[in-house]
């Protein structure tokens, strides 16, 4: 059945919801009987226990971490679900899913709460010192991650004698089973970039690291760029007005540039290169601002509505 794990639309994406209902009461049939779920990827991801909750007298508690679809299987989730819990940049496409039933949209801001992702500061390892300015670029290899924007920057500035030596650069990077990919092979022969395929030791390469890059196309929330603000990096993010564009201030605690824009990118590497005290300023500042997203401060509303 692993064929049909990239099922997300038409006849086989129900019928892949129905094998995972079958497995699921089975395994309520060989084990104790529980009475809530957690669906952590979004209403039409987690179809199966909604499927489940029209069968069996189970609540379902819905975590939304991307925008959804607008689609009525969405919509039946959304309606169904007993409380759902939401990244605030996922608003605008949960209240259009909403409209597809009568009355759902009426109903739904009763049980949507936000929330923002947190994470065990103490895991993290703390920026080292080091001469040498390490930029650190850490995703899958999702075409909207840009992994080509990042490489074609770094090949630009590899351009600039007078910088070739002060710099380098670590890619970290996941393979995904589905969705379209970035090839690294059209990107190894760039000069001064070392790369790292799923990398057990990412916490070392990172506390190695100087300078956090992200790419990604309006990315929802990112905890790469979490991660690396609790380890003392020098955030840079493009000015999408996604998440971490609306929470970070350019020049205090990030950098920002023009989305999708390479020498945009660019100027910034050469600004943060020639300027170390606004980079020790930024490392600092960021490493303040990460203070708000600790893991018990961020899902202590989450715990009080998930009783044990």
């Amino acid at each position: 059945m692993h064929f049909l794990v990239n099922k997300s639309t038409g006849g086989w994406y129900f019928i892949k919801h129905l094998v995972y209902f079958i497995s699921l009461v089975v395994f309520i049939l060989k084990s104790k009987k529980f009475c809530k779920v957690i669906g952590i990827s979004g209403p039409c991801v987690d179809f199966t226990l909604y499927l489940l909750s029209v069968v069996i007298n189970v609540e379902v508690t819905q975590f939304i971490q991307g925008n959804i679809a607008d689609s009525h299987i969405a919509a039946f989730g959304l309606k169904k679900a007993k409380q759902v819990f939401y990244l605030p940049t996922t608003y605008d496409s949960i209240v259009q899913a909403s409209k597809k039933y009568p009355c759902t949209e009426s109903i739904l801001m009763d049980k949507c709460i936000p929330f923002v992702n947190g994470i065990d500061c103490s895991k993290i390892k703390v920026k080292v010192y080091n001469d040498e300015i390490q930029f650190l670029w850490a995703a899958s290899l999702l075409k909207w991650k840009r992994l080509d924007l990042f490489t074609e920057a770094i090949s630009k500035l590899n351009n600039s004698p007078e910088y070739l030596h002060k710099y380098s650069a670590n890619v970290c990077y996941i393979e995904p089973q589905s969705g379209c990919c970035s090839e690294v092979s059209e990107f190894v022969k760039i000069k001064n970039i070392h790369w790292y395929s799923a990398p057990n030791n990412l916490n070392a390469i990172r506390a190695h690291s100087t300078i956090f890059v992200s790419t990604s196309e309006s990315e929802p929330f990112g905890l790469s760029i979490l991660e690396s603000m609790f380890a003392g990096l020098a955030i840079v993010i493009p000015k999408d007005n996604s998440y971490w564009d609306q929470q970070l201030i350019d020049g205090y605690d990030c950098v920002k540039y023009e989305p999708n824009k390479v020498a945009s990118l660019v100027h910034v590497f050469t600004r943060l290169i020639k300027s170390p005290t606004l980079l020790s300023q930024i490392s600092r500042n960021v490493k303040v601002t990460a203070q708000n997203y600790t893991h018990h401060r961020c899902y202590s509303n989450i715990l009080k509505c998930i009783p044990n």
